[in-house]
């Protein structure tokens, strides 16, 4: 049982499942991170792969990789890796003009998964020859803190503790992973590159990514696309009459930006 920090109550799970152990935390985050680390590279070719069907066995291979995200309908094995509230964040070098936020945010995995398609599409649109390198992936956790040995994929050297907030405390976990995306402009036929910095942050409880901070767009995002972002968001519903996003949605973080000649989007 989870308690509040009056030790009395019992802490509601926001994601809606039971408390895991330590060990089945570690196992559904180490399962996120190779999925991060396997399909990214081919995003503008699958799509966001967002949960892996456990029927399939307990190997990671591409049987495993489902795009939806979250659960399936009347499918106990199918397991998602992004919280049902994941947050997404960006904030711009430069401050956007009105009525855009300072820091571009959406919540919620409808939204999230919206996003990706959105970025997937455009970029398709805009781009030929794209091709996504992994860079840099880093974990970080408290288990790698707390001993200097510890390696991705290895247990907290402690035993799992007696206390509930003990053992949430402990279960602190992040992968940073640094993206190099290209492609050829399909009007000019400019070579562009991004530079492409994200933290994903594991919810202690479910194990579950619970927010994905954008670290870094370089080259940044020209306006234009942040124009194209809120009239997609418009065509979804989710902007309001100035073309803004409504209260509690930012505009996501895509990665358009301009190309090596200097040219926005």
């Amino acid at each position: 049982m989870l308690f509040s920090e009056s030790g009395k109550e019992p802490e509601k799970n926001p994601e809606g499942e039971d408390p895991m152990s330590d060990q089945e935390w570690e196992i559904r985050t180490g399962r996120a991170i190779y999925v991060l680390q396997q399909t990214l590279p081919d995003f503008f070719e699958l799509g966001l792969v967002a949960a892996v069907d456990l029927a399939q066995g307990p190997a990671m291979n591409d049987g495993n990789l489902l795009r939806s995200g979250g659960k399936v309908p009347g499918r106990d094995d199918v397991e998602g890796i992004y919280s049902r509230k994941v947050i997404l964040s960006y904030t711009p070098p430069s401050a956007l003009p009105p009525p855009l936020p300072r820091t571009l945010r959406l919540e919620g995995l409808p939204l999230y998964m919206a996003s990706s398609v959105f970025v997937r599409h455009t970029m398709k649109a805009l781009y030929t020859d794209l091709s996504v390198e992994l860079r840099k992936v880093t974990v970080q956790s408290s288990a790698s803190r707390s001993s200097s040995g510890s390696g991705f994929g290895q247990m907290p050297p402690t035993s799992e503790s007696a206390n509930p907030r003990d053992s949430l405390h402990r279960r602190q976990k992040s992968i940073f992973i640094r993206l190099e995306v290209s492609g050829t402009n399909r009007v000019s036929g400019a070579r562009g590159e991004w530079d492409v910095a994200s933290t994903y942050t594991f919810s202690p409880v479910s194990g579950l990514i619970s927010t994905h901070t954008v670290n870094n767009i370089h080259p940044a995002p020209h306006l234009s696309a942040y124009d194209m972002l809120r009239i997609g968001l418009n065509k979804l519903g989710l902007g309001g009459s100035d073309g803004a996003p409504k209260p509690g949605i930012g505009a996501g973080a895509a990665c358009d930006g301009s190309t090596s000649e200097g040219k926005g989007l």
